[in-house]
């Protein structure tokens, strides 16, 4: 009988990426309330937190979803670890970015290929081990 490895790493990419995600929409949250915007997208600021909020969740949840998957096939926890470590990193980039008032910016550019990088990774390796489990 074959066991199934805890996700022990993408636990804690989720818990990190989750407080990460938490400040975005506080940031948003304070933004909205101090330009007395409830709704819509108001000023350049506040179109730049929605966006940063908006993108890092876009990208974070099936990011989680597919570690867990990898780390449960039973890729090699190191690997694991250093697609979590680029996929964090990228997302912290690209929300540095987005905070500029210049949103093309080497900040920005940096964390969408780190982005990038991590999840076509995480998705050939797991196509990779999938096929090996049939």
């Amino acid at each position: 009988m074959q066991t199934v490895a805890l996700p022990v790493v993408s636990a804690i990419a989720a818990g990190v990426l989750i407080v990460g995600q938490m400040g975005l929409m506080l940031t948003t949250a304070l933004r909205r309330r101090g330009t007395k915007q409830a709704l819509g997208d108001g000023d350049a600021a506040l179109q730049r937190s929605i966006r940063r909020h908006g993108n890092y969740a876009e990208n974070a949840a099936i990011f989680v979803a597919s570690l867990t998957l990898l780390e449960m096939l039973g890729a090699v926890r190191p690997f694991v670890i250093g697609l979590a470590t680029l996929f964090i990193l990228g997302r912290v980039l690209h929300a540095i970015g987005l905070s500029q008032e210049n949103t093309v910016n080497a900040w920005r550019v940096t964390g969408v290929f780190a982005t990038i990088g991590a999840g076509v990774a995480l998705g050939v390796r797991l196509v990779m081990l999938g096929i090996g489990h049939l």
